[in-house]
């Protein structure tokens, strides 16, 4: 059997809790085209695939005519304001500081590349990491397993052995099953598992740690 030797991990409801933010973003956005603004938790169920399907959702059917100057407002105001609220979800600075001692670590999300680099840099945790890659990094985004072979690729691994991916959100686990992958499904994010069936379930990043030593 094959040691794990790199972990990938999803960025938003994985390692920070930044509806806050992508709250007032959007109802920011929602504001300045006189549409009526989300409550918070509606906004919460719109995150995971990425900044336009964020803002589709967030617009509704009848107002897709609005895409994209919404896309470019939002773009600008999130910019400015990721880091206002965003903050590491218990046990994440910990947990990152161990592993990075002993696996290659990355992130792989749907958020932009720019604010999530601007996001860990913030939250002082981005020297973990020896790559970051976003929804815009590559053709495609997840659940398209693209990224993790990608990172396979330029790390030397083989994805169904040595690689692991962490996430909250069903596009997380089946992009780690589409890839062959070990999966680790977080509970407390802001996704749901669906009816997709993780190999693993922590109640927080603070259990990923034995998990992983129990897996060599």
């Amino acid at each position: 059997m094959h040691k794990i030797k790199a972990i990938l991990f999803d960025l938003d409801g994985t390692l920070i809790d930044s509806v806050a933010d992508l709250a007032n973003s959007v109802n920011y956005t929602l504001a300045k085209l006189s549409l009526p603004l989300h409550t918070p938790e509606e906004i919460r169920s719109f995150v995971g695939d990425g900044v336009q399907q964020l803002i589709k959702r967030a617009l509704g059917s009848a107002h897709m005519d609005k895409l994209e100057d919404g896309f470019a407002i939002f773009m600008d105001h999130y910019g400015r304001h990721c880091t206002d609220n965003t903050v590491l979800y218990l046990g994440v600075a910990e947990t990152l500081a161990q592993l990075a001692e002993g696996y290659s670590l990355g992130v792989l999300t749907n958020k932009s590349q720019k604010f999530s680099v601007q996001i860990l840099q913030a939250l002082k945790i981005d020297s973990y990491f020896k790559e970051v890659l976003g929804g815009d990094s590559l053709p495609t985004k997840k659940p398209d397993p693209a990224g993790i072979f990608f990172l396979a690729g330029k790390w030397g691994l083989d994805p169904g052995a040595e690689m692991l991916m962490v996430g909250d959100h069903a596009t997380d686990i089946e992009v780690g099953q589409r890839a062959g992958c070990k999966t680790v499904f977080v509970e407390g994010g802001i996704g749901i598992k669906r009816r997709l069936n993780p190999d693993f379930i922590i109640g927080s990043m603070l259990e990923l740690l034995g998990l992983v030593e129990n897996l060599q």
